[in-house]
């Protein structure tokens, strides 16, 4: 049966581009609850089938449906058509949307999801815009032991950080694929580096969060050493995040709606009232922005990552930060919500921060006053994120928002999943989280390290 997600009026001008650049054949990629993208390859003689009827696939054995149900259909995505400098010459790849049988969205399509969920945004004439900055490791391995790979340390250059060739090779891949780059750094932690991207409306962004991590993780492998966008893979130093920037535009005129000149701070009040829903759902989006077990291994206090639900200006130690960066406030205003991790799934972690601040518009909720001070040092009164993965799964299950915001269906298979995640690491240490928080175990490297 057709489905909306079919695209038979590609045919000509995709393989037009296949042709002429002597593709043999197309990755096809699928995103899974997690986030990570899983793929197939398909010859380019059956790239027109795909457009048309789209290619059929077994969505049991990614956790997607249940056995008894497991047939799904994969349809490419031609805006995404992309040759990849990093591959294997004569390849080329596609993002999909996934389809039931009938034709039907499969409501367990997180990409699909985003995709809905702003063309919601744009009946009211409203884009949203997002820019992710994912924190990632260079690492080795000897004995089944992980060592940061370098000594440098925050804006480091060689010779204290040896990664810059390795970095060179992902940036020319990244802008070979489309990236527009803004600014490339060694990060606080030994081995931690940074490579930061232009921000784009929401499905694009994720897509490119997607491609990025992809690209960092096979250079890296080219040259001998291993990335990896785990949050916390070391104790005792930063862990990485994903801070996300983010704003809403006008599709009319183009207008940054998070801008205005006569304020003192360069916010509009769509954009404190945006900030206000970002802080009231913060706790829920917990279990999607910061979704495994290690993540609350990272969200501890004087590291640079947040613990206490505030904002401020310029306030690193901020759940949400406004950057006071130079330039006109009235393009460049915009707000940074530093909760998430790179572990999540981009496509869910932008759908939950949208609807959480446009319940904030909606309700028109008060921010209440920019905290000042470094919070760490101010800890009375101060509400907190959720310590460890159970607590967030259960603020998730309590926030209609948010819950609502991913669908019946993605909200049962997540808290599924995410409590039998937390249940077997329990069970593996053996102990309280309290007692266990203050050491990266083997089973977090062994689950995390290389799919996150």
């Amino acid at each position: 049966m057709a489905s909306k997600f079919t695209n038979p009026e590609a045919v000509e001008s995709i393989m037009e581009k296949i042709k002429s650049r002597d593709i043999k054949y197309v990755r096809l990629i699928i995103i899974d609850l997690n986030g990570m993208p899983r793929a197939m390859l398909v010859p380019e003689y059956e790239i027109p089938v795909a457009l048309k009827d789209g290619i059929g696939f077994d969505g049991s054995s990614m956790g997607l449906v249940n056995i008894e149900n497991s047939d799904l259909t994969a349809h490419p995505d031609p805006s995404t058509f992309l040759i990849p400098m990093w591959e294997t010459p004569g390849l080329a790849i596609m993002f999909c949307y996934i389809s039931n049988p009938d034709g039907t969205a499969f409501q367990g399509d997180s990409r699909g999801l985003l995709k809905k969920t702003l063309e919601e945004l744009e009946k009211s004439n409203m884009g949203y815009n997002t820019g992710p900055e994912l924190e990632y490791f260079y690492i080795t391995q000897n004995n089944g032991n992980i060592y940061p790979f370098g000594s440098g340390g925050y804006f480091f250059i060689p010779p204290n950080d040896p990664t810059e060739n390795i970095k060179l090779e992902t940036m020319m891949c990244l802008e070979a694929a489309g990236f527009q780059l803004e600014k490339i750094h060694h990060e606080v932690a030994q081995g931690q580096q940074e490579i930061n991207f232009r921000y784009n409306e929401a499905l694009r962004t994720a897509d490119n969060a997607v491609l990025y991590k992809l690209v960092v993780k096979t250079i890296a492998q080219k040259h001998g050493v291993n990335a990896t966008f785990m949050p916390k893979p070391f104790w005792g130093v930063n862990g990485s995040g994903c801070h996300v920037h983010q704003s809403i535009s006008d599709l009319k005129t183009g207008k940054n709606l998070f801008g205005d000149k006569n304020s003192k701070t360069g916010l509009s009040k769509m954009a404190y009232y945006f900030i206000a829903g970002i802080l009231a759902h913060s706790k829920a989006m917990s279990m999607i922005v910061a979704p495994t077990v290690n993540s609350y291994k990272r969200l501890v206090p004087h590291y640079e990552a947040p613990v206490y639900i505030t904002w401020g200006l310029g306030n690193r130690s901020a759940l949400v930060r406004v950057p006071l960066y130079p330039g006109d406030k009235t393009k460049i205003s915009r707000i940074e919500y530093r909760h998430p991790d790179p572990s999540c799934n981009p496509y869910l972690a932008a759908t939950v921060m949208l609807k959480a601040g446009l319940n904030g518009i909606k309700k028109k909720m008060d921010p209440s006053n920019p905290e000042e001070e470094n919070i760490y040092h101010k800890l009375e009164g101060v509400d907190i994120l959720p310590e460890n993965l159970e607590q967030a799964i259960n603020s998730f299950e309590e926030d209609k928002v948010i819950s609502e915001a991913v669908g019946e269906y993605i909200s049962k298979r997540l808290i599924n999943l995410k409590r039998t995640e937390f249940d077997s690491y329990m069970k593996f240490v053996g102990t309280d989280w309290v007692t266990s928080r203050s050491r990266i175990t083997s089973w977090e490297i062994e689950k995390y390290l290389t799919t996150c």
